[in-house]
């Protein structure tokens, strides 16, 4: 979305600008207004190549700030002074300079893009100070005549004209702290999200314009940042194994090269290292810092094996490795430093809507679906499907949520006794009098409505002999309700407001109301879930800090 936006104030400001050339020449350098529209069409050029980085950031509150300046002090200075509204805010460069780059510019900046520390609301205040100084200094010598009325020093007096200065100094500051306030961070906890399948984060560019963490609904990590909660938001392989991606965040959180461990890249088919992070950390000191992971579906798994083999470390890795070529990550020990662990509508013990299709006694066909269902659901189908490269099929994220291959990667997973463990189901079915389940419609996306009716009336064995009952029935349209309360192999109670919280358990909150992408603010059906997010963090921290 910030992407967006910038480009039209971009174009707007390309707009503005030729007509400020044609009607004041060169001499529009004089003005304040074309300084910080300069300053707001390069802080929009840089972030549309560069994206959210720091040092963009850091321009752009400056240009927003700047550009909140110049609409206050047109719209509520040099109109009163005789100036003609029309004039000044509708008309020629005006509407753009002074009226709708400055709009665009704060609702950018204020609604889509990342604030900065509160220490550079200085950098505008500074600037405009620099420029006011510098006109008065010219008004002095005779060589500029305003072009503001509060720079004539020969007319107001020295007095009256620092007075103004204050005054413009003041104003500045304060549009500067406007824009760029953010609740401090609350604690010294940081939180990792991190994406299920077929899904994206802040190393991809469409995260930017739809992020996977509130879709639709605005961005979770932006707010819970600005809420207090220091948020980050990792990249791991859409597709990818549970191990796979484990390997991707260990070096997005510690800045290193994806290492993918000598045993498994030589057994699995592919290269043994991946993309460096070095230079583009995902967090800072991610050994100094307390973390919280957060996985949606799949990156429940995915954050359940990081932390085992970062804690436990690996034994096949360490005796196929020589000491100084293995990962750190790979050696155990480590991990001390992880607090929680959180699932969201995960298949932590794998889902029937894989091992339904393995069923050679459950007819898929005679289950009848609506044609709008059907369609729909080819664009989820397609979406998950990886791109096969000549690695064994265990290294892909369908061959572990299968229901045999989770019941067994549990196996290999510890529940630690110092972290603690939540999990959040969600479901769209409806039980009626008779014990029929059905998905709901009115809460369940289009996609997932096949899919849901399917695992609905599902019963039967997995190809490795386990049972799948009627307990299994209940589903977001992706994930059963049951497989993402908590592993089954690991201690378990279901949360209740006020109890006391050890680590070491799994607590399963409250199932909620809606399909396996409602806790991302949904995709068509649009769901505002900041506040549950809110209130989860809000419960960790508790628990931490108790």
């Amino acid at each position: 979305m910030a992407r967006v936006i910038n480009a039209l104030i971009v174009l707007f400001e390309f707009i503005g600008l030729s007509r400020s050339l044609k009607e004041r020449k060169i001499q529009f350098v004089y003005y304040y207004t074309q300084i910080s529209n300069l300053i707001a069409t390069a802080s929009a050029i840089l972030l549309l190549i560069f994206g959210l980085k720091k040092p963009v950031e850091v321009l752009r509150l400056t240009s927003t700030a700047m550009l909140l300046m110049t609409f206050a002090v047109t719209a509520f200075i040099l109109v009163p002074l005789g100036g003609g509204l029309k004039d000044l805010m509708f008309k020629g460069n005006g509407f753009f300079h002074h009226l709708l780059c400055p709009v665009l510019s704060v609702i950018s900046y204020m609604f889509a893009e990342n604030r900065v520390s509160f220490v550079w609301t200085i950098v505008p205040v500074v600037i405009t100070l620099i420029y006011g100084i510098t006109m008065v200094c010219l008004n002095a010598k005779g060589i500029a005549d305003g072009p503001y009325p509060f720079f004539k020093v020969k007319k107001y007096g020295i007095k009256k004209t620092v007075a103004y200065m204050v005054g413009l100094s003041l104003m500045i500051g304060l549009f500067s702290g406007i824009v760029s306030y953010r609740t401090p961070y609350k604690t010294d906890i940081k939180y990792v999200y991190v994406h299920g399948l077929a899904g994206w984060g802040s190393y991809n560019l469409r995260d930017e314009f739809i992020p996977y963490w509130g879709l639709s609904g605005g961005s979770i990590i932006r707010y819970m940042n600005n809420k207090g909660y220091e948020s980050y938001s990792a990249s791991v392989s859409p597709t990818g194994s549970a191990w796979d991606r484990a390997c991707e965040l260990y070096a997005q959180l510690t800045g290193s090269v994806v290492d993918y461990g000598k045993e498994h890249s030589e057994r699995c088919g592919h290269e043994r290292f991946g993309e460096d992070y070095s230079k583009k950390p995902l967090i800072k000191d991610f050994e100094g810092s307390k973390i919280v992971l957060i996985g949606h579906s799949f990156g429940g798994a995915t954050i359940r094996l990081f932390s085992d083999i970062l804690k436990d470390g690996v034994r096949a890795e360490i005796n196929a490795t020589a000491q100084e070529d293995l990962s750190p990550f790979f050696k155990g020990g480590n991990g001390n430093n992880l607090i929680a662990i959180v699932t969201l509508a995960a298949p932590t013990n794998g889902t029937t809507a894989y091992d339904m299709h393995d069923d050679p006694d459950f007819d898929l066909t005679k289950i009848p679906i609506p044609e709008e269902y059907e369609k729909n659901s080819d664009a989820l189908s397609n979406s998950t499907k990886a791109e096969k490269d000549g690695r064994i099929e265990e290294d892909y994220a369908a061959f572990d949520m299968h229901i045999d291959n989770a019941l067994k990667l549990n196996e290999s997973i510890d529940t630690f006794e110092d972290i603690y463990y939540f999990s959040v189901p969600c479901s769209t079915s409806v039980i009626d009098e008779a014990g029929n389940v059905y998905p709901d419609p009115s809460i369940t996306e289009n996609i997932f409505m096949k899919g849901a009716i399917q695992m609905s009336v599902y019963t039967g064995k997995t190809l490795g002999g386990y049972t799948i009952d009627e307990t299994w029935q209940p589903n977001d349209g992706l994930v059963n309700e049951i497989s993402a309360k908590a592993p089954f192999n690991a201690p378990s109670k279901e949360y209740l407001p006020g109890m006391d919280l050890v680590p070491g358990v799994w607590y399963v909150m409250p199932t909620f109301r809606g399909d396996h992408m409602s806790l991302q603010g949904g995709l068509t059906k649009r769901i505002n879930v900041k506040p549950f997010y809110e209130e989860l963090i809000e419960t960790i921290t508790d628990a931490v800090y108790d």
